[in-house]
């Protein structure tokens, strides 16, 4: 099992060290300030049982959003790239197995990248059961308490958004080993719904501007999650009152974590953006966001013939993004666009296909912040003439609004899903340019380190 939750001072160093990397205001010395006159890695019970630990605690939490999303790991990328590895926003660049089998939609069960991925997620959950029960004793603000409800929701929607059917959910309370069985991903969303439920229970109706940025962000997390069971219209309802210009921005600083998307790809050169031709000839269903041009993914270089040169492999041409051109350029973990791209999609399902237009063509007609690019204003779109283009219409649009943020995988699964599309009518298909085939992986496997769970055998299926 993937354990997501140690006892309470086991926890203490990890979190503690967290909050270091996300405070705002000056420095953070883990050992001066919350170790001594103890030995370096040692923490006693007085330390952890107070408010300011207890804030640690919070800010540590608040910390693994980025690292569950856009930091680059010791040896992987950051998480929503090795999911848009597995669909069109990405290529391998890297010389790693286990990037050729996400790119070539052949996931292997030991894949570590799949497996660090998996347990950054589970191990954001366990960091927030712990941040709850220190916050609950020593620090109960209702703004902080639903903070860590919509990371322990934010983790659970991203597992099952992105992980086969069969996902356990056990943790550790006090040493002990509580294994969960394995559920299905409407099952684990379900789940991560009831958590920002909660959250949003803590805020009620508080005024103050915690209350009102947290409460903002859990109603955009839920309606995903609405969106994922097939309530668009609830999940419409849900976001109707988020502003277009509301966004929950991750930060980067040179002494707490790079932009992984822009060291992955930009500075380290071992991935490169997504095309719909490369080396190995067209892909079938790829969009072209390297040669497509669009202004809400401009890039550097080409596919075939890059003037930046090769990638960390020496082979493949390097196209590099321009959303986020530096080291701590920040990135919207969740925003207004957001909202009115689920707008859309309740149109799109009611049938309304002029709807889905206007509030596509009202995001175009105006310009919106993206990361360190703001998008310019573009020309209209006109309305489709069926509902099979209007789908293959929104889900276009979604992308470039959304690159690299997340939801790509998702929602060509929900393509499969909800859509009645086939697996080779979504996903890249054909000749993979490193001397195989695409293969048919649609997600990623829960990996053999939750094999210690007696309750799990692995997955239930692979379906999307």
């Amino acid at each position: 099992m993937m354990r997501t939750h140690r006892s309470r001072r086991a926890r203490a160093a990890s979190i503690i060290a967290g909050a270091c990397a996300v405070a705002a205001v000056g420095a953070c010395d883990v050992k001066k300030e919350l170790l001594e006159p103890q030995n370096p890695g040692i923490i006693g019970p007085d330390q952890v049982q107070s408010p300011t630990a207890a804030d640690a605690f919070r800010k540590g939490v608040l910390g693994r959003l980025r690292s569950m999303t856009v930091t680059t790991g010791s040896s992987f990328g950051p998480t929503w790239a090795e999911m848009g590895l597995l669909t069109d926003e990405w290529k391998s660049s890297n010389t790693f197995s286990q990037h050729q089998e996400l790119d070539s939609r052949s996931v292997s069960i030991n894949n570590s990248d799949a497996s660090e991925t998996y347990g950054k997620w589970q191990g954001a959950r366990g960091a927030a059961y712990t941040a709850l029960d220190v916050l609950n004793q020593y620090l109960p603000t209702p703004a902080y308490l639903a903070q860590m409800y919509f990371v322990m929701g934010f983790a659970e929607l991203n597992l099952g958004q992105n992980y086969c059917n069969g996902i356990p959910l056990g943790r550790t309370v006090d040493g002990a080993v509580q294994y969960s069985k394995a559920y299905t991903n409407a099952e684990v969303i379900g789940i991560a719904i009831t958590h920002f439920d909660s959250a949003l229970a803590y805020i009620g109706s508080g005024t103050d501007t915690a209350s009102i940025n947290v409460g903002t962000a859990v109603r955009l997390a839920k309606a995903r999650a609405l969106v994922e069971l097939g309530k668009f219209s609830e999940a419409a309802a849900l976001v109707a009152s988020v502003p277009t210009d509301y966004m929950w921005v991750l930060q980067f600083a040179t002494t707490s974590g790079d932009n992984g998307l822009w060291n992955y790809n930009n500075s380290v050169k071992r991935l490169t953006v997504g095309d719909s031709f490369d080396a190995g000839g067209l892909i079938q269903n790829a969009i072209p966001f390297a040669s497509a041009k669009d202004p809400r993914v401009p890039v550097s270089g080409t596919t075939l013939k890059s003037s930046l040169g090769a990638g960390f492999d020496n082979t493949t041409q390097l196209v590099t993004q321009q959303i986020w051109p530096a080291r701590s350029d920040p990135v919207p973990l969740l925003s207004g666009v957001d909202a009115r791209l689920i707008e859309a999609e309740a149109k799109l399902q009611a049938n309304d296909i002029a709807g889905m237009t206007a509030i596509l063509n009202s995001l175009r007609a105006a310009p919106h912040v993206l990361g360190a690019l703001t998008s310019p204003v573009m020309s209209a779109l006109a309305a489709p003439a069926t509902k099979d283009a209007a789908v293959t219409l929104y889900f276009r649009e979604t992308a470039f609004w959304q690159f690299s943020r997340g939801t790509r995988l998702p929602n060509l699964r929900r393509l499969v899903r909800q859509y009645g599309r086939t697996q080779d009518k979504v996903f890249p298909t054909g000749q993979f340019f490193k001397g195989q085939t695409y293969q048919n992986d649609v997600n990623f496997p829960v990996t053999t380190g939750e094999l210690a769970n007696p309750n799990f055998t692995g997955c239930v299926d692979r379906n999307a």
